[in-house]
Order: structure tokens, then C-alpha cells, then sequence
């Protein structure tokens, strides 16, 4: 046993031995691990080896963009104002006014005045006269352009208004269904007033010619006749004076009679209303008193019913004389009431017919007035006539008196030649402008057709004065603005994409307008006003506030292009790329454009060493 113990202890500190030896290696293995070289603490805190970052060339089309946004509605609003005419006699009454949201087109009426057509033709001249046969200039051509445009020929569009043009003219009205403008009641006196002074004048060239004849053989009957002709002609100058003064009082009287009646309308509707009320009152009393006669009827027959049977024959006669009295009124309470009726509803009818004779009344008033001016212009002319004969009168008296000498005669015969050439050539220009013409208040023109009316300023029954209505063109628009740094950038002409994403819808334009200061069209004082014209008119756009991405700077076409950390510059200062072509890199100089997207446009020096797919160095990455 005790030989067996100190067996089993040897074996135990054996092995105590073996991992205490076992243990001193670990540790010695361990601390080996800690204790390092200079040079292998230097390699093991090197950085690694870097490997390049790598992207392939592209070719695509660069764009440099502005992005605003916008808001869409109808182009080009301007208000409607028509010319003044001189030859129509009317009051410039509006009797259809336009009709708010109508689109006009070439040759549509927009309205009627005094009963008249306005009719809507393109052109960018505004009406601003009375066109007739004669005239000449832009607002003629373009209205000879317009007739073209209708299939109607005016003859050579040369912008003169002769017969073709008053032809087509013609042809234009009574195809639209009206009746063209013919000479007035004024040009047609205006005429026969030059027609006279013609006829006076070619008189006195013809007398001054007999004159030149008779002077070689002047004999004392003559002389005598030739003063006795100088005394006439000096009593028709001074009845002539005499007339002058009797038109000009005539004249004043007439303009008198218009101011009075110029407000003969307002008074007569101002009469109607109180005539009015005042036959409404009697019929209210008419009404009344019939009520009442009724009523007393009634109280009378009760009366009757209630006289008692024993009464005295006096009481019950007297009771029925009462009712039968009482019935008897209401007839003729009925009577006066129909009447009244009658004589209320004869001043309704009266009213407007007042209204319009006082109108009538004040434009027959105003016509008198040109007649007076008519007939004052005449008396004028007259005396001027009358004076020429006087002082032909007595020159011919003085001729026949001395030795004949006729180069005076000859003097005055030519003086009266160019005025009896004066006279008709005025006949012959108030003839011109006696045929169809185009009154200034006639035509509206527009540069651009159709039109929409959005507001209607002249109502029925109005006078026209300033603009009768404000149009836009069916085009649409869209107003935005630019900061100052894009304002630079922008121009007229330059291509824009507009978007609207809850709607879905896509379209192009281009920039029409950028403004030259900021402020301008209600935009912030520090931007600048931007306009676009939609190349599609899109109505359900109308009002939206939209997306407009502007190209401001492009490449024509697809060029290669580059990411811009893939460009530096070289020592020599040109600009280059590094190209990686397997395990090795190739500097590449190229010329670099437009930057655009975080792109850049390269154009290799070489072109063999760059192209679509080719890899270029933007940067590396550690291992």
C-alpha cells in the first residue's frame, strides 16, 4: 500500500512538469509576438496601395437648364376702342353690345352702333379715319388685305382705295347681309355746293375771255352796260355780305335749338315717369272708389233685408231707393275705373314714344346745324364769288374806259382759268368721296384673330366713348420671373418645356418676353418679368401655375462628355483626362466645352484616343 501511494505522486508531478513547460512556451511564444523590428512596425502601418476610380465616356447632348415657375392664361389683352367718323350722321348709340367669353373671327360683327355693323378684320393699324375712294396708305392696304383674304378682290394690294377696292368693299357688306355705307345727305350738299362754285367760276373765265374780245371795240353803249353790270355786281356782294350774316344767325339759332334739345330725352323720360305714377295714383283711387260703391251696396241691401215686415211703405221704399242708388254707383265707379285703366295704359305707349321724338327731335336738330354750316359755307363762297365779279366788273369798266391794253384782261382770264381749275378739281375730290366708303366706327382691326371678349364695357343704349370692350387673343400665355443671375441667361427665343404634373400634361414653347428692368408686369421688385408663348394652346391650363424648364445654353447635338472631377490640367496648362486601359493609365489632352448636369464636354486633340465606353480616372479608393 504504501509503496502504491508513492507511485501515483510521481505520476502527479510529472504532470505538473509537462504544463508548467507547456505553459512557459505559450508565454514565451506570446511575448515573442510583442516584440517587433522598426522595420516591420514601418510595413505593417503603411497606407495600402490606392486603385483607381473609374467611370466610362458618354456621348449625349449637354444642356444648361432655368427652372421657374409660371402661370397660364389668355395672350394679349388690349382693349377695343372705335375710330371717329366724320361722315355719319348718327349719335353713336350702341344698340347690341358685345357678348362676354364670344370668340371673334375674321369678319364677325362684335357689336351695332346706331344700328350700324362693327365688323372684326386682322390688321395692325387702327381705324382712325373715314376710308373712301382717293385715299392711300397702311390702314387701305391692309384692309385690301383682309378683303383678299375673304376671296373678294380689291384689285392690286398697293394700299389705294379706288374702284376695285370699293367693289370689294361693296361685295363684303351684302355678303355679311349688310348694306354698304353710301354718300350722306352733308356730302351729297357738299356736292352740289362745289358744283355751283364750279359753274360760277367757269362763268367768270368765259365772261374775263369776252372781256379780252370786246376790248379793241369798246363803244359808249358798252362802257355804260359795263358800269351799270359794275353797279350790279357790287349789290349782289353786298346782298351776298347780307347772307353771310343771315346763315350765321341761322346757324346760331339752330346750334341754340340743339343745346335745348340735347337733353330732350332725359326730360321726356323723366315726364314719363311721373306720368306714369301719377296714372298708377288715379287708378289706385278709381280702384277704391269702386271698392266703395260696392261696399255701400252691400250695407244698402242688408238694410233692405233688415227693415222690419211691419214697417211703414215710406221706410221700406226708402230703403230700396238706397239700394237701388247704391247700385247704380257701381257701374259708373266701374266706368271711371276702366278709364283710368286706359288713360294709364295710353301713358305707357306715350313714353316711349315722347323718348324717341325727343330723340328724334335732337337729332333732326343737330342735322339743321350742319345744314346751317352747310348754307354759312355757301353764303361765304358766294361773297367770295360775288367779290370776283365785282373786281372783274370794275376792271372791266376801267378797261373799257382807257385805251384797250389787254394784258390785265389777260392777267384776270388767267386767274380765272386756275379757279374755275380749283372748282373742279373739288367737285372731283368731293365726288370721290361720295361713293361707298368705310366708316372709322365701322371696323376694328387686330393684329392677331381670333379673339376672345373677356369684358364687355359698352352696354345697350349707351353712347360710345373710349373703349367698347377688353379682348384677348385664343392664344394662350404664361407670366413668370426670373432672378437677376438667370435674367442674364435668358433669351427671346430660347426653347421651353412646361409642365403640369397633377394635371399630366406636357407641352412646349419659347420665351417671347424678358423684361429689360425688374418690376416690371406686377412681378417682385428684385426679379425680372419673364413671358412664354405655348406653341399648343391647352385650355384646361388656364390659370395653373406650371413648371417651365428653359434651355439656356446647348450643345448641338451629342458630344462626349465627362464627369468634371475627370478633368485637370497639366503642366503645360492643358486640359486632360487619364484613360484606363487594363492594368495601365493614358494621359489624354483634350479641349473641354459646355459643363452642364456635373458633365463636361471633351473634344480629344487626337480623336483616335477617346471614345464612347472608354474608362477615365475620377479619383481612387484605398485597397
Amino acid at each position: 500500500m504504501p509503496g502504491k501511494l508513492r507511485s501515483i505522486g510521481k505520476r502527479r508531478i510529472a504532470a505538473v512538469a509537462v504544463v508548467a513547460l507547456v505553459a512557459l512556451a505559450v508565454v514565451g511564444w506570446a511575448a515573442a509576438r510583442q516584440i517587433r523590428s522598426p522595420a516591420q512596425v514601418a510595413a505593417d502601418t503603411a497606407a495600402p496601395k490606392p486603385s483607381p476610380i473609374t467611370v466610362p465616356v458618354e456621348r449625349r447632348t449637354l444642356s444648361t437648364v432655368v427652372i421657374v415657375r409660371g402661370t397660364v392664361r389668355y395672350g394679349a389683352p388690349q382693349p377695343a376702342v372705335l375710330g371717329t367718323s366724320r361722315v355719319k350722321q348718327g349719335s353713336d348709340i350702341v344698340t347690341r353690345a358685345p357678348r362676354r367669353r364670344a370668340e371673334l373671327g375674321a369678319g364677325d360683327v362684335a357689336l351695332n352702333v346706331d344700328g350700324r355693323p362693327v365688323f372684326v378684320l386682322p390688321g395692325a393699324v387702327a381705324m382712325s379715319r373715314d376710308l373712301h375712294r382717293g385715299l392711300e396708305g397702311p390702314d387701305v392696304r391692309q384692309l385690301e388685305r383682309a378683303l383678299a383674304g375673304f376671296g373678294l378682290s380689291p384689285g392690286t394690294v398697293d394700299g389705294r382705295y379706288d374702284a376695285a377696292t370699293e367693289g370689294a368693299v361693296s361685295a363684303f357688306y351684302l355678303r355679311q347681309g349688310w348694306d354698304p355705307f353710301g354718300p350722306t345727305d352733308v356730302q351729297l350738299e357738299q356736292l352740289r355746293t362745289a358744283q355751283a362754285a364750279a359753274a360760277q367760276a367757269r362763268d367768270a373765265h368765259l365772261q374775263a375771255l369776252n372781256t379780252i374780245e370786246q376790248a379793241q371795240t369798246a363803244t359808249p353803249a358798252e362802257l355804260q352796260q359795263a358800269r351799270l353790270d359794275a353797279v350790279a355786281a357790287r349789290e349782289a356782294l353786298d346782298t351776298a355780305v347780307l347772307g353771310v350774316a343771315s346763315a350765321q344767325a341761322k346757324l346760331a339759332q339752330a346750334r341754340a335749338t340743339a343745346s335745348s334739345l340735347s337733353g330732350g330725352e332725359t326730360v321726356a323720360i323723366a315726364n314719363d315717369k311721373r306720368d306714369q305714377a301719377a296714372a298708377a295714383v288715379e287708378v289706385g283711387n278709381k280702384q277704391a272708389a269702386l271698392n266703395a260703391a260696392i261696399e255701400d251696396e252691400r250695407i244698402a241691401r242688408m238694410k233692405v233685408v233688415e227693415v222690419p215686415p211691419d214697417a211703414p211703405p215710406s221706410e221700406r221704399e226708402a230703403a230700396a231707393s238706397a239700394a237701388k242708388a247704391a247700385a247704380d254707383a257701381i257701374p259708373r265707379a266701374q266706368a271711371e275705373l276702366d278709364a283710368a285703366i286706359a288713360a294709364a295704359d295710353a301713358v305707357r305707349v306715350a313714353g316711349p314714344d315722347a323718348q324717341r321724338k325727343a330723340r328724334a327731335d335732337a337729332a333732326q336738330a343737330m342735322r339743321d346745324v350742319r345744314t346751317a354750316n352747310d348754307e354759312l359755307r355757301r353764303a361765304r363762297q358766294a361773297v367770295r364769288t360775288a367779290r370776283a365779279s365785282a373786281k372783274l366788273a370794275s376792271q372791266r369798266v376801267r378797261i373799257l374806259g382807257r385805251p384797250a391794253d389787254t394784258n390785265a384782261m389777260r392777267a384776270i382770264a388767267a386767274a380765272s382759268a386756275e379757279e374755275a381749275s380749283r372748282t373742279r378739281a373739288e367737285v372731283a375730290r368731293i365726288s370721290t368721296q361720295s361713293n361707298i366708303q368705310v366708316p372709322a366706327n365701322e371696323i376694328l382691326f387686330f393684329p392677331t384673330l381670333p379673339l376672345r371678349v373677356d369684358a364687355v364695357k359698352a352696354r345697350r343704349g349707351s353712347q360710345v366713348s373710349g373703349s367698347v370692350m377688353n379682348v384677348t387673343s385664343s392664344r394662350l400665355a404664361i407670366d413668370s420671373s426670373l432672378a437677376v443671375s438667370d435674367a442674364k441667361l435668358v433669351r427671346p427665343g430660347d426653347q421651353v418645356t412646361i409642365e403640369d404634373q397633377d394635371l399630366g400634361i406636357k407641352a412646349r414653347g419659347v420665351v417671347s418676353q424678358v423684361a429689360d428692368t425688374p418690376g416690371t408686369n406686377r412681378v417682385d421688385p428684385s426679379r425680372f418679368y419673364l413671358g412664354v408663348s405655348p406653341d399648343a394652346g391647352v385650355r384646361a391650363l388656364v390659370g395653373a401655375s406650371v413648371k417651365l424648364t428653359i434651355a439656356v445654353k446647348s450643345t448641338r447635338g451629342e458630344v462626349l462628355a465627362v464627369p468634371a472631377s475627370a478633368l485637370s490640367v497639366g503642366g503645360d496648362g492643358d486640359s486632360r483626362v487619364q484613360v484606363r486601359r487594363g492594368a495601365r493609365t493614358q494621359i489624354v489632352k483634350v479641349v473641354p466645352g459646355l459643363a452642364a448636369e456635373g458633365l463636361v464636354e471633351v473634344r480629344p486633340t487626337v480623336p483616335e484616343t477617346l471614345a464612347p465606353g472608354y474608362l477615365v480616372v475620377v479619383g481612387s479608393r484605398r485597397g
